[in-house]
């Protein structure tokens, strides 16, 4: 999956959630004020208490806020892990999409850049130090 398709998921995500609280505040409003539960279901009648609305409400976007803010946590964390690339220990290859390339294939399809090779400071003391190989001479 990509980075872009994730976008769009939590936006869903996101606006489910916010969609299902939003009906949990209209209900409560519809019980509180409409009084559905006489009009409708045959309940006995109770009188309107706008404070016992509020402190609901109030309560509602207190777990919609905790709610909510648990899933962007989660969203962040999982942002992060997908943006790890995946590289085989012992040939080097990166995973991309399942498929295995080296990793100038990789730089160059992601990123559009092309390779050069050379050596890094700490290989070049490394290979001062270490002593020619001495080809044998047969007899």
């Amino acid at each position: 999956m990509k980075i872009e398709d994730s976008h769009i998921y939590e936006r869903v995500i996101l606006a489910i959630e916010v969609a299902g609280f939003s009906i949990l505040l209209a209900v409560l409003w519809l019980d509180e004020y409409v009084d559905v539960p006489f009009r409708f279901l045959g309940a006995l009648k109770t009188p309107l208490r706008p404070q016992e609305f509020w402190f609901e409400a109030l309560s509602v976007l207190l777990v919609a806020t905790a709610v909510i803010t648990a899933t962007l946590w989660v969203f962040r964390r999982l942002r992060i892990l997908e943006a790890f690339v995946q590289v085989c220990a012992w040939c080097r290859k990166v995973n991309v999409e399942d498929e295995w390339v080296s990793f100038e294939q990789y730089l160059k399809r992601e990123l559009d850049v092309q390779s050069t090779h050379g050596i890094c400071p700490e290989c070049r003391a490394n290979a001062a130090r270490r002593p020619a190989a001495v080809p044998e001479v047969s007899a």
